[in-house]
């Protein structure tokens, strides 16, 4: 397996930019991201579902990007035009999210990761380094089982929080869906609102709720049934390719001892004074890392 190597010190010695970029990010909630040049595309899933996807850049290798539960690419806005001098990046929508169509039956994780592999196969992507928020993670490594070796790495924002676990019992998943349809209307806010810390920015948050309160109600129940009964184990098993995260420390707590037994290949770096949305709230410093990140993996390739 290849290491991803991070010079922490490089990374802490970077300024955590008292952030333009998020002044930016804040002026342009919602844009099209044709706005910094990215052009919309479409392909469909092998389940026959529109997939829409953004695409800017012609570096010789490829980024792409994976938003989370109830989200879309346009949660990527800070790093999509600033990553396309020197990558090729693509951000999709996964079905039920954003432009990509609804009428899926099954919103599974693995479903998601058809998802990706329809985008990459139809964008004659190679090879990609790609990259998940959150519930974004586990459909990157769904999609990284199916695309074997042409995943080069999994970089995580917020997610694999415990990946030495395996699925929840069929008693919890019941319980778990039977309070998501009595709750579905009241809980978003509520749940969103958990992941900002207080003193988050007011308008970030609010467009966060209002994202979230449009996402599909299948699509939403779907994933989180799915997300609870993901195999980690199982599923680790399969790959061979490097899992490195930026995890907050706010909004959930990280295995980090029983995450590395489990997949030796796992790293996690931490952010503090953050929540869960780390590259839309400190933007600057998230960049900071993955590129770091990159340029640290592509070094040791070359070696």
């Amino acid at each position: 397996m290849k290491k991803i190597i991070i010079a922490l010190s490089l990374i802490l010695s970077n300024p955590i930019h008292s952030d333009e970029l998020f002044d930016d990010l804040l002026l342009n909630l919602g844009a099209p991201l044709s706005e910094i040049g990215f052009d919309q595309k479409t392909t469909q899933s092998q389940d026959g579902v529109k997939i829409a996807y953004y695409e800017k850049g012609s570096g010789e290798n490829t980024l792409l990007f994976i938003h989370g539960y109830g989200c879309n690419s346009k949660y990527w806005w800070a790093q999509l035009g600033s990553f396309s001098d020197d990558y090729r990046v693509i951000s999709i929508d996964i079905a039920g999210h954003g432009e990509s169509g609804r009428n899926r039956d099954d919103y599974s994780m693995g479903k998601f990761g058809d998802d990706v592999v329809a985008v990459m196969n139809h964008a004659n992507v190679e090879e990609a380094f790609l990259i998940g928020h959150s519930m974004g993670g586990p459909v990157a490594l769904e999609a990284a089982v199916k695309l074997n070796n042409r995943v080069k790495a999994i970089i995580g924002v917020d997610t694999f929080h415990n990946i030495a676990r395996g699925p929840a019992s069929p008693f919890l998943r019941v319980v778990i869906n039977t309070m998501f349809r009595i709750r579905q209307d009241s809980s978003t806010e509520d749940a969103v609102e958990k992941q900002f810390r207080e003193d988050a920015n007011q308008a970030l948050k609010d467009w966060v709720s209002d994202k979230a309160e449009t996402t599909d109600a299948r699509a939403s129940r779907g994933s989180l049934s799915s997300i609870i009964s993901m195999d980690y184990p199982s599923q680790l098993k399969k790959i061979d390719i490097p899992i490195l995260t930026l995890n907050s420390k706010f909004w959930m707590e990280t295995d980090l001892d029983g995450g590395k037994k489990e997949y030796p290949g796992y790293e996690v770096d931490f952010v503090d004074g953050v929540g869960h949305y780390v590259m839309m709230e400190k933007p600057s410093y998230f960049n900071n890392w993955l590129e770091n990140v990159l340029e640290s993996f592509l070094a040791n390739q070359e070696i």
